[in-house]
């Protein structure tokens, strides 16, 4: 097997300029340097990536570890537990990072979680500590509240993975819920029972969120169905949106049921005395765990795992910087059946 003392016999210099030469060092000349790499790339060297990250350590001055380290940044707050069901975020990070924890303890590493907006530290900062102790190896976990710019990371260095599409402006490979196909699973599921005229609520954010899969989702579905059954997406949520403005839309559409994200219609239906399911059916597309609603329930834990899978694979073939064709990885979510659909109204023959 090629290896670093092969690379200096062959160049005539020791193994330590070696070491720094492919390494980048600028205290090796450049033409050194770039001697080496030729040599290293003439007999097939690859670096051992364990081996390299116990080398960082060590020379970062820390004890060295019995496992790789890898990185998850969140440009958020870790997730306070969310004992009312009623909130998406805490719950389907926390699924998150829980997959990310368990799969990167199954593939020998471990992992350190750097949430932005809790311990105040920049990107550049991140970048800077991640230098220090050795890990090359990064998951950029949902969310990105701030809008934190990953371009401020040493990006040349790292195997990077990143989860939906909080994380935008960088070609990373991704991972997500197949958001469109779990609109095509919610429609089918009140097709088959009978369901024709279909409605769709999204808020201002899931409209133009996901890379507007949802949207394009609920698009597809809709022209697939005869014009007579067609109605145009709701674009609106209880807390931004006039009631009234909601009220007009199932007067003028009379939708028999409505798709939805998490079910936050259901309020506005409560106040206008419209019972769910006897006078109308709402199903999700992003089911809470433990939901009264029938829905879609993605797989986060799945999701967080795949990442890490992403980040390890790369750091085994030592991959590192931008890839040249990122890959993008999608998971469908599976179908709950809940309380929320009842039966399609009698039609006339």
């Amino acid at each position: 097997m090629a290896n670093q003392r092969t690379i200096a016999k062959i160049a005539g210099v020791n193994q330590a300029t070696v070491s720094l030469a492919l390494r980048n060092d600028p205290s090796i000349p450049l033409k050194t340097r770039e001697r080496i790499r030729q040599i290293a790339e003439e007999i097939g060297y690859r670096p051992n990536n364990y081996v390299s990250s116990l080398m960082s350590q060590i020379r970062s001055g820390r004890p060295p570890q019995d496992k790789g380290c890898i990185a998850v940044v969140v440009s958020g707050h870790k997730p306070a537990p969310d004992k009312s069901g009623g909130g998406l975020g805490p719950l389907i990070y926390q699924q998150q990072y829980q997959g990310m924890y368990q799969r990167a303890v199954e593939l020998g590493f471990k992992t350190e979680f750097f949430f932005l907006l809790d311990s105040g530290i920049s990107m550049k900062r991140v970048d800077g500590i991640l230098k220090a102790r050795g890990i090359n190896g990064m998951v950029l976990g949902a969310p990105n509240t701030n809008e934190a710019d990953a371009t401020e990371l040493s990006l040349n260095s790292l195997a990077v993975a990143t989860i939906a599409y909080t994380w935008t402006g960088i070609d990373v490979d991704r991972v997500t819920s197949h958001h469109r196909h779990n609109v095509k699973i919610a429609y089918n599921q009140l097709l088959k029972r009978g369901f024709k005229r279909i409605g769709m609520c999204l808020s201002p954010g899931a409209a133009m969120g996901v890379d507007t899969n949802w949207r394009a989702g609920y698009l597809i579905e809709r022209e697939n169905t005869p014009t007579r059954y067609q109605i145009p997406l709701f674009v609106g949520r209880p807390d931004q949106t006039p009631k009234a403005k909601f009220t007009d839309w199932l007067n003028k559409w009379k939708p028999e049921a409505i798709v939805s994200i998490l079910g936050h219609e259901k309020l506005w239906l409560d106040e206008l005395k419209i019972s769910v399911p006897d006078d109308l059916s709402v199903v999700c597309i992003n089911r809470l765990p433990n939901s009264e609603f029938s829905g879609v329930q993605e797989n986060h834990e799945t999701i967080g795992a795949a990442a890490i899978d992403l980040v390890a694979t790369q750091l085994i073939h030592n991959e590192f910087g931008l890839p040249k064709h990122p890959k993008l990885i999608l998971f469908e979510g599976t179908w709950v059946e809940g309380k929320t659909i009842g039966k399609p109204p009698r039609r006339r023959k």
